[in-house]
């Protein structure tokens, strides 16, 4: 059987010491690692809020159309004036082309019609083509 060696108070101390520092050392080791880990759990929480502002921020497809629509409405609106006046839908046809669409009428082709415009014979042409498509239209 093998002997008790009795351990002096010195050797005790000594263990003790050895013990308690042991202990503080891992004490200190996990209180380092619950910082880290805290820190970690408000940078993502950070990350999240930041992610969720920034989500908020964007609207949605339903806002996105609703807004355009309303922009779109908005232009129409204002471009309305401006596009009866460039149509001249209360105005009454130039002259010119009254006087070439009768012309026409009487089988005059556009080398005549241009003598009696004076206009060039280009000009006549397309300006027939035209009337053609307007009687086509009708």
């Amino acid at each position: 059987m093998p002997q008790l060696i009795p351990l002096s108070m010195d050797s005790l101390l000594v263990i003790a010491a050895f013990c308690l520092s042991i202990f503080l050392l891992l004490a200190r080791r996990q209180r380092t690692m619950r910082r880290r880990q805290a820190n970690r759990i408000l940078a993502l929480q950070r990350k999240i809020d930041a992610a969720l502002e920034d989500e908020a921020a964007i609207p949605s497809p339903r806002q996105q159309f609703s807004a355009s629509l309303k922009e779109a409405s908005l232009t129409t609106s204002l471009q309305r004036p401006r596009l009866d006046t460039m149509a001249k839908l209360s105005r009454q046809t130039p002259e010119k082309y009254r006087i070439l669409a009768k012309l026409a009428a009487q089988g005059m082709d556009s080398g005549q019609i241009a003598a009696v415009l004076g206009i060039s014979s280009v000009e006549a042409a397309q300006l027939l083509s035209l009337c053609h498509m307007a009687e086509i239209s009708r």
